[in-house]
Formats: C-alpha cells, structure tokens, sequence
C-alpha cells in the first residue's frame, strides 16, 4: 500500500496576489513570503512563487537528500541485477 501524496501545494486565497498589485508593493509581499509563499498570478494564472530564503534552502536541501536516495537505489538495484546475471555486466 502507498502513500497518498498530493503533488500541488495547498494555496490560500490571500497568498494568490496579481502580478501588477506586487509590482506596486513588492516589500510588503516579500516580508509576507517570510511566513508562507505568494503565489503570483498574471492573467488568471499562477506563474511565480514568492518564498523566503530559508524555505527556498530547506526545499533546495531535501530536493537534493532524495535525489541522493534515489540514487543509491538505483546503483543497489544494477549491483543486484549484476549479481544475478553477470554476463549483463561490462567488460
């Protein structure tokens, strides 16, 4: 049984702001982002996120811890596959 996850962010309607109200207040949105992303939107539609430096490193980290993970499973799963079948292997 897996995990169910959801792959789109959960967004509140007050995080989604116009791109043209940020051009004009783009402090205020930027110490917003500090607590929770801003989401901005350009003719209806969500095309830039705003978030804090240590949110953006904490995703930029784990991002990396599980490409790191993946990784080493694929290696485990070509070291096993050699082992049961070495004339897969190189030479």
């Amino acid at each position: 049984m897996s995990a169910v996850i959801d792959t789109k962010p959960k967004i509140t309607k007050d995080q989604i702001v116009k791109s043209s109200v940020v051009s004009k207040r783009l402090g205020q949105y930027r110490k917003k982002a500090k607590e929770n992303p801003i989401y901005i939107s350009d003719n209806g539609n969500i095309d830039t996120v705003i978030l804090s430096y240590d949110q953006f490193e904490r995703m930029y980290e784990r991002l990396a811890e599980l490409e790191e993970k993946e990784e080493e499973r694929i290696i485990g799963d070509r070291i096993k596959q050699v082992g049961k079948h070495p004339e897969l292997s190189v030479k």
